[in-house]
């Protein structure tokens, strides 16, 4: 995937006139409410942005958010590569609006296994979201190899038993892979 939250948030910042930019991600957290399903993101981007935002603000930050976050083309031919000879699966602290754009853009259809948190109203780094998606796998966590962009996410899987790797690029994700003997 490319794209960050302060992208957003910057980009965010722009369409509501807000001379402000935001160059850490330090002490942003977006709402957990909304990775949990517990709000939509129209109250999410209201609360987080906390001014008055007219529809057509509204529309252009709903498109910023899902623009921000794509997968790439070089992320998209790993990930059919691998596909061939592994399960591939999607734990994600996900919401409805970028997570219904994925499903029609047929993002999702390469992955064997989805557990998106607004759907389960868990986000990680809570153990028991790593404990769902080893139950849909069938498998113990030392069968896996768990790959995520924030470093804050991997201690539970590291618990559980998973090889982890923080991902930095598509060529170090390539390169841990085979040191892990995963063919890619």
């Amino acid at each position: 995937m490319q794209g960050s939250c302060l992208e957003f948030i910057n980009r965010s910042y722009k369409i509501l006139g807000i001379d402000k930019v935001v160059s850490s991600s330090d002490g942003v957290i977006f709402d957990s409410d909304y990775n949990k399903g517990i709000i939509g993101h129209r109250d999410c981007f209201r609360k987080f942005f906390n001014v008055e935002i007219t529809e057509d603000q509204m529309k252009m930050i709903e498109e910023a958010w899902t623009t921000t976050w794509a997968p790439t083309e070089e992320m998209l031919e790993l990930v059919k590569s691998l596909k061939k000879d592994y399960t591939l699966a999607i734990l994600s602290n996900s919401d409805l609006l970028n997570s219904t754009k994925y499903t029609k853009q047929g993002w999702y259809s390469h992955f064997d296994h989805l557990v998106l948190s607004h759907e389960i109203g868990i986000i990680k780094p809570d153990r028991r979201i790593y404990e769902i998606m080893l139950e849909k796998l069938k498998l113990s966590g030392g069968e896996c190899v768990f790959i995520d962009d924030q470093e804050r996410v991997l201690a539970p899987a590291r618990e559980l038993g998973m090889e982890i790797i923080l991902f930095k690029s598509i060529n170090q994700l390539k390169s841990e892979l085979r040191k892990r003997e995963v063919e890619c």
